[in-house]
């Protein structure tokens, strides 16, 4: 059986803005992260020791939801982001990169309707968009295995 890893998508905080609820949602989803990065963990603390003084809208705090932003940001699968959905500025998560294809393209992917378009010789990701628009991520071997890194419906 395939070991398969976990992949941040989808929202994790919607329908505000306040710093007063982002910080800690954010601090939560942080501390989920396995393994949780050195640095990451430092900014745990320091957060968690913003959040006792239990004191918003200073210039700390947003510094602190700026450092979540980008430490969230570093645990995106590959062509995500961490932010605001393109449609919702209330909804916070992990996003498929509306440039995603050309990224893709720019670090030598390529972009198939079928898995039996691969040319031989690829090696890389590989991404697989069928007709509906559904689209697998996988990372293809030396060996011409196919090991999928993430799809989206």
């Amino acid at each position: 059986m395939t070991k398969r890893k976990h992949v941040n998508m989808g929202s994790v905080s919607s329908g505000t803005m306040r710093e007063e609820d982002l910080i800690p949602c954010f601090l939560s989803e942080l501390e989920s992260q396995k393994p949780l990065r050195r640095e990451h963990r430092k900014l745990v603390s320091e957060v968690t020791r913003f959040l006792a003084k239990d004191i918003y809208r200073t210039e700390e705090a947003d510094d602190l939801l700026a450092d979540l932003f980008e430490a969230l940001n570093e645990y995106c699968a590959a062509y995500f982001y961490f932010g605001a959905h393109p449609g919702d500025g209330a909804d916070y998560g992990y996003w498929l990169s509306e440039e995603w294809r050309e990224s893709l393209e720019y670090d030598g992917g390529i972009v198939v309707s079928d898995s039996g378009e691969i040319p031989a010789d690829h090696v890389g990701h590989v991404a697989v968009v069928n007709d509906h628009g559904n689209i697998t991520l996988y990372n293809r071997g030396r060996n011409h295995r196919l090991y999928e890194i993430w799809g989206v419906v």
